[in-house]
């Protein structure tokens, strides 16, 4: 498997074979997984591809010596703090030799950690978007590659770097951006904090992040990893981080990275977006554990938004768009209730229209603790604006930006977006052991202006709403299983069918139910 990265015509650096040799120890320690894995009601389990956002927020803080805390893997894994393993008593798995290794002998906080993920999975989709998509009735094979280094210099300085692989086999006609790139940085940034890079939810801090970068606010309906497709979303440019006792505070001027399928070719200067603003967030509780601090939080934000060529049922033009609004949360792993109430505004310009659009939420789910298992029941409806008119002088469409893969859950992101979008979600969770999940799911979808077309989660238009004034679009059940096994490795399926409803039957030609089915294997350390 590195032949490729040790071959110079695919790898004019030379700095890459030495990235390949000291990689290359990962395979010898992978050679025994088996190792690592406790038994399967042990350790916190990888973080899951559809796990809310909120639990990547607060961990508590590692310390040099004492009792180890080890951090739960995320999706954009640079908020991990290993600085414990400093200590070889707290070292218990054999991983753990990547995770700590101390650098040139200047004490306890000059060290790098290794890491990284492998996600092997397969899709099939029969008529996608409706049957009117380029793949029908296809199973293909897509594999992530993705490997990182944590680099900290003292208390003040950190650099990260986090290379990323993506590969398809067996789609046709051909891979879709977010499937296929051989290889380039998905992150390489460097942090220059005070009073120390270690991050720690409870204490007053504050962080300069320069270059490449993932960044996920809030429930992820606004700007995200996207770590449903093959290719993560990542961004280029700076973010100051303020914490303290009473708040955080995000500023950012990012430009999204747009992946090219070939070698270390994304180039942020050909980039047609670009998005910036501050998103705050406000812990309503007083006390210091984490486990409070989780609890209610309120978050506001305003966030900037520019796209040169955007394309609505309205048109194609230049946008510059506007959005302000706040959230009200409490987060599902915590006992209970949990909510999310969000509410967006935007305003701006769009080819010569005023932009006013809307988008409101309400999610809420409560965990039945006298019930084997504490099922949990929850229930989602969102209302996304759309457009009246054609020919008015404003843009009702609501733009979601660059919101998360699995948005609406699953394979849904080829087929259903926030845009022009009523979308109410029942669901049930399941747990019949701690370590196994079983989440069941339905879809209902209504166009909220009937003016305007249908679109799919990155905001693409798939149908005009010029053929019918139907408002149904149409629903579907779906079913996700996951098995966590040990601390590192996790198996998942997911299944849905599409019912079209009056609005893609009524004088839609060509248009079909959609059958989607996927199984992957993910391997974190």
């Amino acid at each position: 498997m590195t032949e490729w990265l040790l071959d110079e015509r695919s790898s004019p650096n030379p700095g890459l074979k030495v990235w390949a040799m000291v990689f290359y120890r990962f395979a010898v320690i992978l050679s025994a997984p088996l190792a690592s894995i406790p038994s399967l009601a042990a350790p916190p389990p990888a973080v899951s591809e559809t796990a809310p956002i909120e639990a990547n927020i607060i961990e508590l803080g590692s310390v040099i010596s004492g009792y180890p805390v080890t951090p739960t893997f995320t999706l954009s894994r640079y908020d991990e703090d290993y600085s414990f393993l400093a200590n070889p008593a707290n070292r218990t798995e054999p991983l753990d030799l990547i995770k700590y290794i101390p650098l040139f002998d200047w004490g306890p906080l000059y060290f790098v950690s290794l890491g990284g993920d492998i996600r092997e999975q397969y899709e099939f989709i029969e008529n996608d978007n409706f049957g009117l998509g380029s793949v029908n009735n296809h199973g293909y094979w897509l594999q992530r590659l993705m490997w990182h280094s944590d680099w900290h210099f003292g208390p003040l300085f950190r650099a990260f770097v986090q290379f990323k692989s993506s590969e398809e086999e067996g789609r046709s006609p051909g891979p879709r951006p977010i499937d296929r790139k051989r290889l380039d940085f998905n992150q390489a940034f460097a942090d220059f904090s005070y009073p120390q890079t270690n991050l720690l939810a409870d204490k007053s801090w504050f962080t300069l992040r320069l270059g490449r970068q993932m960044i996920d606010l809030g429930d992820e309906r606004l700007i995200a990893i996207r770590a449903g497709p093959n290719t993560e979303q990542s961004f280029d440019g700076a973010r100051l981080i303020l914490n303290w006792l009473k708040a955080r505070v995000d500023l950012f001027a990012l430009w999204p990275d747009e992946d090219r399928s070939g070698y270390f070719n994304n180039n942020p200067s050909q980039s047609h977006e670009a998005v910036w603003g501050v998103y705050s967030t406000y812990p309503l509780t007083t006390k210091s554990t984490a486990a409070t601090l989780n609890n209610i939080g309120l978050d506001l934000f305003y966030i900037g938004f520019h796209h040169d060529g955007a394309h609505f049922n309205a048109g194609v033009g230049t946008e510059v768009r506007q959005s302000i609004g706040g959230r009200l949360w409490r987060a599902h792993h915590i006992n209970g209730l949990d909510f999310n109430l969000l509410g967006v505004y935007q305003f701006g310009s769009f080819d010569g229209k005023q932009i006013s659009a809307f988008s409101v939420a309400i999610d809420a789910g409560y965990k039945l603790f006298n019930l084997p298992g504490a099922p949990r029941v929850a229930c989602s409806l969102q209302v996304s604006s759309g457009s009246s008119s054609l020919q008015g002088s404003r843009l009702e469409t609501f733009n979601a930006m660059f919101p998360a893969g699995y948005y609406y859950g699953g394979g849904l992101v080829g087929q259903v977006g926030p845009a022009n979008a009523i979308i109410l979600q029942p669901e049930l969770d399941l747990h019949p052991t701690s370590t196994l999940g079983v989440y069941l799911k339905a879809l209902f979808v209504w166009r909220e202006d009937t003016a305007d077309g249908l679109y799919n989660t990155p905001g693409f238009l798939i149908l005009s709403g010029t053929t019918n004034s139907q408002r149904y679009v149409g629903w579907s059940p779906e079913l996700l299983i996951s098995q966590q096994i040990g601390r590192h490795l996790s198996v998942s399926l997911s299944y849905y069918h599409f019912f079209r409803g009056a609005f893609l039957t009524d004088n839609q030609l060509g248009t079909k139910d959609v059958d989607y089915f996927s199984a992957w294997m993910s391997y974190t350390f």
